[in-house]
């Protein structure tokens, strides 16, 4: 196992979690996983480094279906052999309180 680089910990979310794009309201991909910085997504479709997204999910740890709305920079993209890609972002725009939300339940372990 490789040795973990990050500063802030992530997490898999424990349903599928679709991330939708805030201005076309197209499905971009599904969450595979989050930090307090930023999110990991599978999409079908390559994404380009550098871009710029608004982008909407559901809040991982919210029975009530509430939903995250905020901004990402994609930092890097891989094809995977299913023909899909795996695409990490970090936040550029997020909500203050829900980062540290964010922060606090991916420091838990999962139930």
């Amino acid at each position: 196992m490789r040795p973990e680089y990050r500063k802030t910990p992530r997490r898999c979310p424990d349903s599928p979690l679709d991330v939708i794009d805030s201005m076309t309201e197209v499905m971009t991909g599904e969450m595979l996983d989050i930090s307090a910085s930023g999110l990991k997504v599978m999409t079908s479709a390559p994404l380009q480094i550098d871009a710029l997204f608004q982008w909407r999910f559901p809040v991982p740890d919210s029975a009530q279906g509430e939903m995250i709305e905020c901004g990402v920079q994609v930092v890097w993209t891989a094809l995977n052999p299913s023909g899909r890609y795996t695409v990490g972002t970090r936040f550029i725009q997020i909500d203050r309180d829900m980062r540290e939300r964010l922060r606090r339940w991916c420091s838990q372990s999962p139930q």
